[in-house]
């Protein structure tokens, strides 16, 4: 995104996730970072390799009004990005998502409409997801066994 500076998330974080990812005693981390988005302008939190199925959640506090967004870097590069998340705060928002796939994800502050700085901490936390995803029914010869009501003709 033009005009956005990309912030690390810090390395406690990174760490921990990387724990998460790779099946650790560790079931969950988190971290918190602080960041001041001046006035007519974004600040980016970048969360580095995400694995596919963590459950993420953040947390914001801010001193004013933001609108936030959590896209992953495949989108950020889109002409019309469409983001996982997306709200906005007056002072305080949370939300948990899971993460349809393994990438660098983007927390974006944006306060471009604000006409003062925001001062923002947001506390971000990451838990390993279900073990395995969810699978079709098993096939038989080939074909999804499936089940269909049995519809009477008409008279």
């Amino acid at each position: 995104m033009p005009g956005t500076a990309s912030l690390r998330a810090s390395l406690a974080l990174a760490t921990a996730l990387l724990f998460v990812h790779a099946g650790a005693p560790a079931a969950a981390a988190s971290a918190q970072v602080s960041v001041e988005v001046p006035a007519g302008k974004t600040k980016t939190v970048r969360l580095r390799k995400l694995p596919r199925g963590a459950v993420i959640g953040v947390a914001v506090v801010a001193s004013g009004k933001l609108r936030i967004a959590l896209v992953s870097a495949i989108q950020l590069r889109s002409k019309k990005p469409e983001a996982l998340f997306r709200g906005a705060l007056e002072r305080r928002l949370s939300f948990r998502v899971v993460i349809p796939e393994s990438s660098d994800y983007y927390l974006v502050l944006d306060n471009r409409r604000g006409t003062e700085p925001v001062k923002t901490t947001a506390t971000i936390s990451a838990q390993k997801g279900a073990e395995k995803p969810s699978r079709p029914p098993p096939a038989k010869d080939g074909k999804m066994n499936e089940t269909r009501a049995a519809t009477r003709p008409q008279a």
